[in-house]
């Protein structure tokens, strides 16, 4: 049994295999191209989005880097930091934007948001 096996239940682990899913295909990114990237193998990664097979904690991170999201986003964790709403305009903007959307539409801005923040993160840690 692995780490994830035992931190998450069944409900968790098919909200896992479905947000993996999902960041993969919102990336436009194929199965193969995620395996050459990662190292692993095509056909786990077909079965650990299929909720066929958990994913072990060192796939997970890798998958998670690859994606340019934390993993306690695919964890189902909510972000880390509350942001300051109060003195960004910015913020403010999105804030009312978003209040008008969807659930699914909420989502897909939380994850591109998410997306923005890890990849210039990583950028700046590779300078």
């Amino acid at each position: 049994m692995t780490e994830t096996d035992r931190s998450l239940g069944s409900d968790e682990a098919t909200a896992l295999a479905q947000r993996l899913r999902d960041q993969r295909a919102f990336l436009n990114l194929s199965q193969q191209f995620v395996s050459e990237q990662t190292g692993i193998p095509r056909s786990a990664i077909s079965d650990i989005e299929r909720g066929a097979r958990r994913v072990e904690s060192i796939e997970l991170k890798r998958l998670a880097e690859l994606y340019r999201m934390p993993v306690d986003y695919f964890l189902g964790q909510p972000p880390d930091k509350d942001l300051d709403a109060g003195r960004d305009t910015t913020v403010q903007a999105l804030a009312r934007a978003a209040s008008e959307m969807g659930k699914e539409e909420k989502e897909q801005v939380l994850r591109f948001a998410l997306f923005l923040q890890n990849y210039k993160r990583r950028d700046s840690a590779g300078k």
